[in-house]
């Protein structure tokens, strides 16, 4: 097996690993075939384009809260984005997915995430998202539409403030119990169980991840849900795209993952061990996940 070097420390360890072992940075491996690869960026063994910038992307804010987004194993290119942000104790959080069946899906993504993070320290959610939408709109027409989907949400204490469009998904997860899923998909399978459809036979459909509204010049009004949730105890506010949420669709099997990623790691220990794991179990879609702790009083209200 080839050896790859780190990129921090340039320790060598086997083309297996995610992470060097030394000082725990991400290892530089092909994301084809796990590789060792050359200093032009192509891997040395299968030849490919080892990875693009976008492909993987980290931001580690250390006890505030830390996110990923990766590529996954079989897209060829990571279309999914992230925003996080502290300002002492106030944490922003997006995620955004963007919608492949569309032109230009990531940079629907981007945009969406920028814009509707940066607006985050002044407006709530709801109007950021808002914002957002007339951002994506703007890069293209009916017939030429970048489309994303989208959930924000803003941390101030224990209160969380929320809002999305599309199947992107915020969780609440406490120290124990079941996860707490804060937003209801815009899809077809959520449609479909809503007219009295089984939920386990709705997912498998075909149609199950068809989404319903999004972002883009061609969604017509845009009209975002919201909500609030207080947290009565300590726990963990995730958001995530489908590239994760589909490996782990009960909230108990979610809520046990989260809490098997944070077990003695820290928050960008805990978003690269669920991002690995959705990759163990498939991959199939682009992966990003965002989380903060958070803490207080419970209730949720939309």
């Amino acid at each position: 097996m080839t050896a790859v070097d780190c990129l921090s420390c340039d320790d060598e360890r086997a083309a297996g690993a995610t992470f060097c072992e030394a000082c725990g940075r991400r290892l530089l491996t092909c994301v084809h075939c796990r590789g060792g690869v050359g200093d032009d960026g192509y891997c040395e063994s299968c030849g490919m384009l080892a990875e693009r910038p976008r492909d993987h992307l980290e931001i580690d804010l250390d006890t505030a809260g830390a996110a990923v987004t990766d590529r996954g194993l079989r897209h060829h290119r990571n279309e999914d984005a992230v925003f996080l942000a502290a300002r002492g104790a106030d944490v922003d959080l997006v995620v955004c997915d963007g919608v492949s069946s569309s032109s230009r899906p990531d940079e629907a993504s981007a945009a969406a995430a920028s814009s509707a993070g940066a607006l985050l320290v002044d407006l709530d959610p709801r109007s950021a998202v808002e914002r957002a939408a007339e951002e994506v709109a703007a890069l293209g027409s009916s017939g030429d539409a970048p489309a994303c989907t989208i959930v924000a949400a803003t941390v101030r204490g224990s209160r969380v403030d929320f809002a999305w469009i599309g199947d992107s998904r915020a969780y609440f997860v406490p120290s124990d119990g079941p996860a707490e899923q804060l937003t209801e998909d815009d899809s077809w399978a959520r449609h479909a169980v809503a007219m009295g459809a089984d939920p386990a036979t709705a997912m498998l459909d075909p149609k199950a991840h068809a989404i319903t509204a999004w972002l883009g010049a061609d969604a017509g009004a845009v009209q975002p849900h919201a909500g609030t949730f207080d947290a009565a105890a300590p726990g963990h506010l995730v958001l995530c795209s489908d590239g994760l949420w589909n490996y782990l669709t009960e909230p108990d099997e979610f809520a046990d993952a989260v809490r098997d990623a944070l077990g003695g790691f820290n928050c960008i220990a805990a978003a690269r061990f669920l991002t690995d794991l959705a990759k163990e179990r498939g991959g199939a879609d682009n992966i990003t996940v965002a989380l903060t702790p958070v803490g207080g009083q419970r209730g949720v209200h939309r």
